[in-house]
Order: structure tokens, then C-alpha cells, then sequence
């Protein structure tokens, strides 16, 4: 018996589904299907493309606090990560200057990156107050959603400033124009 999916991902080269016993198993358009045991329940996952456009990795994080990075389709374990003792909520990709870096949310409101060329190959960025439900990577801002909230902050945890309305990008300091509030005299009574 088959125990019940927690997580799938579907792509073109195929289906990839976490289940409750903590199997990840990938069924290929073409080819064999492939199973592997994780050491714990995955919590999110996000595949990611090549240079053919193919998924060819699987990034898994998992209820230790853990990231781990598979191949696919031959789902072998390539790299695995230690964040902290909280469950992995949220995954991105992050790519600066031709470097790609993963940044992760956990269920205590922490943010990591994870990178090659980080110390020890990981990096606790900042914590918020709540549980991270998604994170997005733009250029220096992580924009980052938390049940219906949202948060958009820099790297190092400093909030941004928003747009007074949603098509008008903020006004830089230097070209804010004051403006006087002149009221009318009032007629003698």
C-alpha cells in the first residue's frame, strides 16, 4: 500500500511525489520509476532547471531543518544541509552574478541562505516573528509571505520602504517637494 503524497511536483520529464512514509519517488515519461527513503518527512520541494530548460535537480527541505539536493531522474543525493531544528516551510533560487545561492524559510521565522561560497556552506540571514509560507528573490530584496502577510525586506533584515500606491515606485528624498498647508482668514466676527 502506497502511503498518502505530502508534496508533488510535475514536470515535463515526469512526476515527482514525497509521501507521508518519507519516500520520494520519481515516475519518468520514459524510463523506469525511482524511489528513494528520506531520513525524514519532506516539508517543500522545488526542482530546478538546467541549461536545456530540464529539471535536473530536486531541492527537498525537509521536518529536521534540513536542504537537501538530489538528481534527477536518478535521484541520488548530492548535498544536504543542517539549517537548525525547525521544519523547512519555503524554498527560492536565488541567482546574483551568475552564482546560485538557495534561500530557505523555516517554521520559526528564520532565513538562511545556502551557497558554495558561503561559510560553512550556509548562512543565517535574519528571524522574523512568524512562520515563512513563501519567499521570492528579486536582485538585494526577499519578499516574503507569511499567511496573508507580507514582508519585503533586504538581506540583512531591514525593512523596505513600500510605494505609497502600487503602480508609483517611492520617491527618493532628493525630490520630495514640501508643501505648505495655507488655510483662509477667517472673516471677523
Amino acid at each position: 500500500m502506497v502511503a498518502q503524497v505530502v508534496r508533488s511536483i510535475v514536470m515535463p520529464n515526469g512526476i515527482v511525489t514525497a509521501h507521508a512514509d518519507r519516500n520520494l519517488i520519481f515516475k519518468p515519461v520514459n524510463g523506469r520509476e525511482r524511489i528513494v527513503k528520506l531520513p525524514r518527512r519532506v516539508t517543500v520541494m522545488m526542482g530546478c532547471t538546467g541549461p536545456q530548460g530540464v529539471v535536473f535537480r530536486l531541492l527537498v527541505g525537509d521536518a529536521s531543518g534540513a536542504v537537501h539536493l538530489l538528481s534527477l531522474p536518478e535521484l541520488k543525493l548530492i548535498q544536504s544541509t543542517r539549517l537548525s531544528m525547525s521544519r523547512v516551510t519555503a524554498l527560492a533560487l536565488h541567482e546574483p552574478s551568475g552564482k546560485k545561492m538557495v534561500i530557505a524559510g523555516l517554521d520559526n521565522g528564520e532565513i538562511h541562505a545556502i551557497g558554495d561560497n558561503l561559510p560553512d556552506g550556509s548562512l543565517k540571514l535574519f528571524k522574523l516573528d512568524t512562520t515563512i509560507g513563501l519567499i521570492c528573490s528579486t536582485d538585494e530584496i526577499l519578499t516574503i509571505h507569511s499567511g496573508w502577510t507580507r514582508d519585503v525586506r533586504h538581506w540583512n533584515g531591514d525593512a523596505v520602504v513600500p510605494a505609497r500606491r502600487w503602480f508609483e515606485p517611492p520617491t527618493p528624498p532628493n525630490r520630495r517637494k514640501n508643501t505648505q498647508l495655507t488655510l483662509p482668514t477667517a472673516a471677523p466676527a
